[in-house]
């Protein structure tokens, strides 16, 4: 559902954005503002995964259940599994 919403955007921001809108390359200023947000939403969401990861990558607690859980696969007979 969308819904309507109203922003004060930089007159030189405005002005790029209608001309890459008059260019061909978004259907309408709306979808132009409308991917924009989404893109850097799932950019906000790609960033905090990251330093999550980087985060992890220095738990000590995790490091050792990730050694742990090596630990109890390395013996796991593979014979039969498809490569």
């Amino acid at each position: 559902m969308a819904r309507k919403a109203t922003f004060v955007l930089d007159e030189n921001l405005m002005a790029q954005a209608r001309q890459a809108v008059e260019a061909g390359l978004f259907k309408s200023l709306n979808a132009f503002v409308e991917i924009a947000v989404k893109d850097e939403l799932d950019r906000m969401k790609k960033d905090k995964i990251r330093q999550a990861i980087l985060d992890a990558s220095q738990d000590p607690l995790f490091l050792a259940d990730i050694e742990e859980i090596e630990k109890d696969f390395k013996s796991v007979d593979f014979e039969g599994v498809e490569k």
